[in-house]
């Protein structure tokens, strides 16, 4: 069972890292669909291939169409996981995993918060993975990047508990003579009664 803490359930690091090879195998079948796809229209004289292929001629590489291409490649990704992470809490990976990434304070990431926590996996990256490890041995289940920029993955299949509901208590009368009881009598004006 994970810990909880409030009325968190903090996603452990299995399921975290489940989340991450779906992530991992959905980006890696777009590339290879985008580039099937690129390689078929080349082929059948639609565009221009990569020129990146035996028998390419020399400077072809740096063509407007393989600028496009690269850039998708490259901002796909960061794409993937900042929108899906700053508009629904989750990408797919975390969605069949049944967690999703919140503030601290239980609040739903924003778009600036969710770049800083993907450029936060380069962290991970860096330490030589030892930052996705931290996950699994804290008490919040924080992995480095959780912990840089303030967030914890949380689980969506247990309901969050409610706060149990108090009663209000039932007004106490106020004793006579008490200007709050509303008794005209009680209420001392300071004007002289005769006028």
């Amino acid at each position: 069972m994970e810990p909880s803490t409030g009325h968190h359930y903090f996603a452990g690091f299995w399921s975290r890292a489940a989340a991450r090879v779906i992530d991992l195998l959905i980006i890696i079948a777009a590339f290879n669909l985008i580039y099937l796809a690129d390689r078929l229209g080349a082929d059948a004289g639609l565009w221009t291939g990569m020129g990146l292929g035996e028998g390419s001629r020399s400077g072809a590489g740096f063509s407007m169409a393989n600028v496009l291409r690269g850039l998708f490649f490259l901002t796909f990704p960061v794409f993937y996981y900042v929108y899906l992470h700053a508009t629904y809490g989750q990408t797919f990976g975390k969605m069949a995993m049944k967690i999703k990434v919140v503030n601290e304070d239980g609040t739903p990431l924003d778009y600036r918060k969710a770049f800083l926590r993907w450029l936060g996996y380069f962290l991970c990256d860096l330490t030589f993975y030892i930052g996705y490890l931290w996950a699994a041995f804290d008490p919040r289940k924080q992995g480095l990047h959780d912990k840089v920029c303030k967030t914890v993955v949380v689980r969506t299949d247990v309901p969050f508990p409610l706060p149990e509901a108090v009663e209000p208590e039932a007004p106490t009368e106020a004793p006579p003579g008490d200007p709050a009881s509303g008794d005209p009598a009680s209420l001392d004006t300071g004007a002289d009664p005769s006028l």
